[in-house]
């Protein structure tokens, strides 16, 4: 019997998790996740001051979705079909309890986001979910059968019957040419949630606190926030 190929581009969160339960939900199919870096979950491990904000705390989804202002509309079906409750649920049954912090966040108990690293790359490899590292996908090509032939960055080439991409963010509109190629439009990227380095600075020691109200400005700038954090 022929063995079908899902691949996912991309090995962060969405990635791995994208790949994990393709795995576990199909049969005869082989998950193939593609990271271009040498790295994978990078983001995971820096997410909420190295202790990773897994989920919030918002079991409305009406309300939820209010915190996704350019993809709002798009959601109102995901979280419809996968809540917080199922989020929460998910780690659990792996043996991953979350707690919930005053500001509505929620991390693993541990307070360490290596703990989620740990759980998506046992389950990765539980599943038998095959990775490549420094594969930088440069072009794809949606045959005529609906199959896809991707072509990475020196020549090296992949094919599959079913994609996901799951890349992230980038800075520039440009970044994503690849999928314009595809009939897909690009909104132009807007900044959302970013690291600051600053070494050998005392605010560092700040990592991972949280607190019911603080105000922070960018000195000799227009920027601002304030809230919970």
């Amino acid at each position: 019997m022929e063995k079908h190929r899902i691949i996912v581009i991309g090995g962060g969160a969405a990635g791995f998790f994208a790949a994990i339960n393709c795995a576990q939900l199909t049969n005869n199919t082989e998950v193939l996740i593609l990271e271009k870096s040498n790295k994978l979950l990078s983001k995971v491990r820096v997410s909420g001051g190295g202790r990773c904000n897994v989920t919030h705390a918002c079991f409305d989804n009406a309300a939820l979705v209010k915190h996704y202002p350019r993809g709002e509309k798009e959601l109102r079906n995901v979280f419809s079909r996968f809540t917080t409750t199922d989020t929460i649920n998910w780690f659990k049954e792996r043996g991953i309890e979350l707690k919930t912090e005053i500001d509505g966040r929620m991390f693993p108990t541990s307070n360490s986001s290596e703990t989620i690293i740990n759980c998506l790359m046992k389950e990765a490899d539980k599943l038998d979910v095959k990775i490549k590292m420094g594969v930088d996908i440069t072009e794809i090509i949606k045959n005529k059968d609906n199959t896809f032939t991707l072509t990475a960055n020196g020549g090296g080439s992949f094919s599959c019957n079913k994609l996901i991409i799951a890349t992230g963010g980038n800075a520039k509109a440009s970044a994503y040419e690849w999928l314009e190629k595809l009939g897909h439009t690009i909104n132009k990227p807007v900044p959302s949630l970013f690291t600051f380095n600053i070494p050998n600075n005392p605010i560092t020691e700040l990592m991972g606190v949280a607190v019911p109200f603080a105000k922070v400005k960018i000195a000799n700038t227009k920027l601002e926030t304030e809230g919970p954090y």
